[in-house]
């Protein structure tokens, strides 16, 4: 057994120690600061947070991987309308509070310790490698406070100085969850509408005396028996704001003045997570206080899962992370046919694939979560804190939106391939350990059962890779001739690289690029069809305009899981060789990988050309509109 999650983890403490840019995340996050309460150096500051790392990768070492298996055995109930957790679980989270990590990422003015994003997320993976359930309901503590920090930015009520927020309508909430370990939940799923909230179904409205009512049932809700509940319901009827215009969020508590104000009808019963309270929430004329405008709530929620993307990446590594050890450390002591198993040439390639990938992630974590990260500060400083000189501003503002381009393009990818890796790395250690793998002495079926709801939970991997392509189909369509150019330049630098690693990138990224235009010239060749009948003067309308996307987008919509997998394994190549670059020990992993990553993206491409016509043929038969037969 580890004696620390943090300090056993070189992969781990690289990132931290070296490659994470600091300087630039720690300026944007003391923007405004005091001198007096500014760490005296960059230096000073790295050396704190790798103080509180330490301490909490001792702290899950000790307190949290031990007792996972009694957590998950004991699991949650309910008793008189009240949510029983474990006893253990209840310890840690005590633990958890006298550590003070709670608000590490929250600015000191509202109590916190003002510290990066990256630094929380490091402590989420160490946590979801011991136990998932516990990183799962951490994310709900530290996770309302962000959520409510950043809605508050929007809020005219909120104060600043200097760009620095001080004061918020939310500050009770924070500080309750910050120094008395309170918690929250996001509360969206209803029956019928999970991945489609258009189809929510819960109401708010302004009774007689200002306040709002809430009225309806939410389902699979995570720490659903947490006091702060951020709640999407419609408060607009459907013929004036169909859909997602008709919803606003709201922040409910759970109990008002030591009353019920929502009721918690059921825990679920989960293959995996038994630590994690999943609820049934029941909200009769429940009171809620408006977060932002009538109609947002869809906007608002937005940004909060894409905290949540991020989050599901570093959990998803934590599973991957303890999947492989628990392979590797099998493996390297069970001797068969005279060697250890790690030996034996197909478990060694098994596990240098999980290994590499591992590593891989990770890359793509931490840069996602710098990217994210800078957007948002960026993005506060811009609002409240511009540059003064207009040519500054006009820079400034530049940076802001390729920064929020690349922050987009990477958390859904982040939160796709983390989530399908987990569940990929704990099957392959279960397969690894054998027949003992599969019984609950050994850790791979508990992690198996618990990676299985990542691709479903916070929008589903199909969602994440639907949104991928919207996006890259988007950007090819906006600007051909860019998309046309950057083809070229990869097809070029595939031959014309001098350096061995960026060659091999830039025959990656032509994978890329020859996907997506195959996926666009098919749609294009459907929408060309139907200029056939037409005069000349009358293609540009038919081309441009009235694009039905359940029928012109087909072919794309068949292909997107593939594509996502190239896009994942080009962009973790990319963030690979920007790091070997810098630091040359690193290079024979992103060798390693670009290898494995070859052959992947090649297979994929070869399905994006050859396969799913026929697929596309029967569906468009099967979608057509029915002849309506007159009755005799």
């Amino acid at each position: 057994m580890s004696d620390n999650f943090y300090l056993d983890n070189d992969d781990l403490r690289f990132w931290v120690e070296k490659a994470i840019d600091w300087d630039v995340l720690i300026d944007l996050c003391e923007h405004g600061s005091k001198p007096e309460d500014k760490p005296a150096s960059v230096r000073d500051a790295r050396d704190t947070y790798e103080d509180v790392l330490k301490e909490v990768g001792k702290f899950v070492a000790k307190q949290v991987d031990p007792f996972a298996r009694k957590m998950d055995t004991e699991g949650t109930r309910m008793e008189n309308g009240v949510v029983i957790t474990s006893p253990a679980m209840d310890k840690i989270f005590k633990g958890l509070k006298k550590l003070d990590v709670y608000g590490l990422p929250v600015p000191r003015e509202l109590g916190g310790l003002n510290a990066p994003v990256a630094v929380y997320l490091a402590v989420a993976e160490m946590l979801a490698r011991a136990d998932v359930s516990c990183m799962t309901h951490f994310g709900f503590h530290t996770g309302i406070a962000i959520s409510l920090m950043i809605y508050a930015m929007r809020d005219p009520r909120t104060k600043f100085d200097k760009g620095r927020v001080v004061a918020t309508p939310y500050d009770d909430v924070i500080a309750d969850v910050l120094q008395n370990g309170a918690f929250g939940c996001m509360v969206l799923t209803e029956a019928g509408a999970g991945s489609d909230l258009a189809q929510i179904k819960t109401t708010a409205k302004e009774d007689g005396g200002g306040q709002w009512r809430l009225n309806g049932e939410k389902i699979f809700i995570t720490s659903g028996h947490g006091q702060y509940q951020l709640v999407l319901a419609r408060t607009e009827e459907n013929d004036k704001a169909p859909g997602l215009k008709g919803l606003s969020l709201f922040l409910c508590r759970q109990k008002l003045s030591g009353q019920v104000n929502v009721k918690i009808s059921k825990v679920e019963h989960k293959i995996g997570h038994h630590g994690s309270p999943t609820c049934v929430l029941v909200y009769e004329n429940s009171i809620g206080e408006l977060i932002g405008r009538r109609g947002e709530g869809f906007e608002l929620m937005l940004a909060l899962m894409n905290s949540a993307r991020l989050a599901v990446g570093f959990e998803s590594l934590g599973i991957c992370e303890a999947a492989y050890r628990a392979a590797k450390d099998y493996s390297s002591q069970r001797v068969t046919m005279g060697k250890t198993v790690d030996r034996h040439e197909m478990i060694a390639d098994y596990l240098e694939d999980m290994d590499l990938y591992i590593k891989g992630l990770r890359a793509l974590c931490f840069e996602g979560a710098q990217k994210v990260e800078r957007s948002v500060k960026m993005e506060q400083i811009l609002k409240h804190d511009p540059p003064k000189d207009e040519a500054a501003r006009a820079d400034y503002e530049r940076r802001l939106a390729r920064l929020k381009r690349q922050a987009r393009d990477m958390t859904p990818l982040i939160k796709y391939i983390g989530s399908e890796k987990a569940v990929e790395h704990a099957r392959m250690s279960m397969q690894i350990l054998g027949g003992v793998g599969y019984t609950t002495e050994f850790i791979p079926e508990k992690l198996l059962r618990d990676a299985l709801v990542l691709p479903i939970y916070e929008g589903t991997s199909q969602i994440q890779s639907l949104m991928i392509l919207k996006d890259q189909l988007m950007q090819g369509m906006r600007d051909p001739r860019r998309f046309l150019v950057k083809m070229a330049r990869a097809n070029w630098k595939r031959v014309a690289e001098n350096s061995p690693l960026e060659k091999q990138l830039s025959k990656l990224f032509a994978y890329k690029y020859k996907a997506l235009q195959t996926i666009l010239l098919r749609i294009a060749r459907n929408k060309l069809k139907s200029t056939y009948d037409m005069p000349i003067g009358d293609w540009t309308e038919a081309l441009f305009s009235n694009w039905d996307a359940k029928v012109d987008f087909a072919p794309g919509l068949l292909h997107a899981e593939r594509l996502t997998k190239i896009l994942a394994d080009v962009t973790i190549a990319r963030v690979m060789v920007k790091y070997a670059l810098r630091f040359p020990e690193r290079s024979r992993d992103a060798e390693r990988f670009m290898k494995r990553a070859d052959l992947r993206c090649r297979y994929w491409l070869s399905e994006i050309e050859e396969h799913g016509v026929d697929l596309l043929a029967d569906l468009a038969l099967r979608n057509a509109p029915q002849p309506v037969t007159k009755a005799a």
